[in-house]
């Protein structure tokens, strides 16, 4: 499956925020999308994942434009993970995940999942090693073990990609790499992940492709490298 962008913006309030993005998302690989706080990065995950429209420019899936479908239908392709997302009240981990199969197409409520959908829940409890934390409460876990919670969520929907939106920051650095690893095997499968990060090591040591934005304009795009730091204009603002 194949995401194309064509000479796509977005305005916001009369204020350009996406300008002329042209560029291509595949699965089957961990794409990183970094730049200045500012950017436009989150905006680019709200169009991708049908949560907001763009100004002009075409966006294509599997190339058929997407501009015809309707958000959940956009949506279908997609599952995102919000910076700073905050888990339901008194939810398990397990509740959690489960609550990832439960959309309208399936017409059943976490509570109604079938033994295969409780056998689907507890693979990706497992897959993002989560498992053993599966009856505390999310909000009792560690940052690093909410993270793979969520991502555990995100896999239960069972969509060809994943849009993670700064999910990492607060994270101490080996929950960083060990999450990257585990970004890097889902790719490796099958599954095409967008990840906006700050992480620029990280990103070199793991990103099989790397999207740099800066002021809403694709400044770079191709494979890793050494000097990303030097492909933004604005060093200043990153955390």
């Amino acid at each position: 499956m194949i995401v194309s962008l064509e000479s796509l913006s977005f305005a916001s309030h009369g204020k350009m925020v996406l300008s002329d993005i042209t560029t291509v998302i595949s699965d089957r690989a961990l794409t990183c999308l970094v730049g200045p706080n500012g950017a436009g990065k989150t905006t680019l995950l709200r169009i991708l994942g049908g949560e907001l429209r763009a100004t002009s420019g075409t966006f294509l899936i599997d190339g058929s434009d997407a501009s015809a479908f309707s958000q959940k239908e956009v949506a279908r392709h997609f599952s995102i993970i919000p910076q700073d997302v905050q888990p339901p009240p008194h939810f398990t981990v397990f509740e959690l995940v489960a609550l990832g199969r439960s959309h309208p197409s399936r017409r059943a409520l976490w509570w109604q999942l079938s033994e295969s959908g409780h056998d689907a829940v507890r693979s990706y409890l497992a897959r993002c090693q989560v498992e053993q934390l599966s009856k505390r409460r999310v909000e009792e876990l560690s940052g690093g073990e909410q993270q793979r919670a969520w991502l555990a969520f995100g896999l239960a929907q069972e969509k060809r990609f994943l849009l993670l939106d700064e999910t990492l920051d607060g994270l101490d650095i080996l929950a960083k790499q060990s999450f990257f690893k585990l970004l890097k095997e889902l790719a490796a499968e099958g599954k095409g992940v967008l990840l906006t990060t700050h992480d620029l090591d990280l990103v070199t040591q793991f990103a099989d492709r790397v999207i740099v934005l800066n002021d809403g304009r694709v400044s770079y795009e191709g494979p890793p490298r050494a000097n990303l730091q030097h492909l933004i204009f604005r060093p200043g603002d990153w955390k």
